[in-house]
């Protein structure tokens, strides 16, 4: 016969397959596990037809790779890397499942616009394209392209991997990729994007 105890409260016994439980109880239950949460963005971005703009999708669980789509294909095309190209006005919704689990999925609503004859609307971020250290930091900056310049709204799709100020200061915090936004703070929130490789 062996025995264990388990936590110094309940001992279990077993003999010839038998089981006996102390007089406080089962073994309760394990706890259910955490629910699993993508973030995506940029959020609600707008940008007009020819434009592009780059999306990142990031869970708390780890995923072994995202399967890109678009509500309306007609609308927008998208690379298996998440990069949108806009092809006729309207709405759009961007998702990203988990290649690994179909269900964790996350989302973000694009609008595009017509392109207008003077010339689309459009944020040019720089630089387009970095690398930096853990710890290192880099001022992004955002140029308004045929609209006025707005004081832009600064995000980071992975705030794990890179931080970025209000002002486009941003900081290496792991390794790993991040894409950053830079968007009008109003409608239509025009956005830009720009990618940091963190080693």
């Amino acid at each position: 016969m062996s025995r264990a105890v388990v936590a110094g409260l309940l001992s279990v016994a077993a003999c010839f397959g038998g089981t006996e439980t102390s007089p406080v109880g089962e073994i309760p239950p394990p706890p259910p596990p955490p629910s699993i949460s993508v973030s995506m963005g940029p959020e609600d971005a707008t940008i007009a037809v020819g434009a592009s703009l780059q999306y990142q999708a990031v869970s708390t669980s780890t995923v072994a790779g995202w399967e890109w789509s678009l509500s309306n294909t007609a609308r927008a095309s998208i690379t298996p890397g998440g990069l949108v190209v806009a092809l006729q006005p309207g709405a759009v919704r961007v998702q990203a499942c988990a290649t690994n689990a179909p269900s964790v999925c996350g989302v973000a609503d694009l609008t595009i616009e017509a392109a207008p004859p003077g010339g689309a609307p459009a944020v040019a971020v720089l630089p387009a394209t970095t690398h930096i250290a853990v710890g290192q930091s880099v001022e992004f900056t955002a140029l308004a392209v045929n609209f006025a310049e707005p004081f832009w709204a600064w995000s980071s799709m992975d705030e794990l991997t890179a931080t970025i100020s209000p002002t486009g200061i941003l900081t290496g915090r792991r390794p790993g990729l991040a894409v950053v936004a830079a968007c009008a703070p109003a409608a239509p929130r025009y956005c830009g994007t720009a990618s940091v490789q963190v080693q």
